[in-house]
Parts: C-alpha cells; structure tokens; sequence
C-alpha cells in the first residue's frame, strides 16, 4: 500500500479571525449627542474668521482711499531739434531709450513721435 504525504500545513483547518467582518457593536440606547464640540483648531478657524470679518472694511476703505501715485515726473520744455529718443537718452544715458520713450509717450499722451518746440513734456525720472 502506498503511504500518501500530506504536509502538515495543509491538513490542519485554517482559522481566520472573525473580528474584521462584524460590524462594530452601537448600544441601542446612546446618550444624546451634544450640540456643538469645536475643536482648538476649530475655534482658530472661528477667530480668524471674525477677526477677517471685522478687519476687513477697514482695510478696503484705507485702499480706497489711498492716492494712486504714478510714476515720479519731471516738466521739460522741448528745444528746436530734440526728439524722443534725444530726450530718453539724456535722462537715462546707459539704459535702451526705448523703453523710456513709451513711457514718456504714455504719460503725455502722444499718438506721435513728432515734437513742437516749446512743448511742455511730463519725463518720468530714473
């Protein structure tokens, strides 16, 4: 007769624990909940939130009232031959004139580079 091997492992019943699988025990008579129960961060939040609300008008109305300051100007008096680009240079000699001649356009609200001698330009100062 031939002996047949079982490994022990095997042959004897796997148990597996039943405690994942039932639903955790609710009392049939719980005490009643209670009305609110806020937290430490909880209560920040609500500070915060308060502070925001009573700090916040007074922060719009101080924006709103506050003098929208442009750019520093200076007036200069345009001469017989300058130009544009004659002005940018001389308040700015290192820098690109470009950028200081859409300024200078843009603050006096020119549509075009030509100069009347005598012309009162507003120059933004660097």
């Amino acid at each position: 007769m031939a002996a047949t091997f079982v490994a022990p492992a095997l042959a004897r019943p796997v148990r597996r624990s039943t405690a994942l699988r039932t639903p955790l025990a609710v009392p049939a008579t719980s005490a009643p909940a209670s009305p609110l129960r806020i937290t430490r961060r909880g209560r920040l939040v609500v500070v915060a939130l308060a502070l925001l609300v009573v700090l916040l008008p007074g922060a719009w109305r101080a924006v709103a009232t506050a003098q929208v300051e442009g750019p520093s100007t200076v007036a200069v008096t345009v001469q017989p031959g300058d130009t544009l680009w004659g002005i940018a240079s001389a308040i700015d000699p290192g820098a690109d004139p470009r950028g200081l001649i859409a300024e200078i356009r843009e603050v006096n609200g020119l549509t075009q580079s030509g100069l009347v001698p005598g012309q009162q330009l507003q120059v933004p100062t660097r």
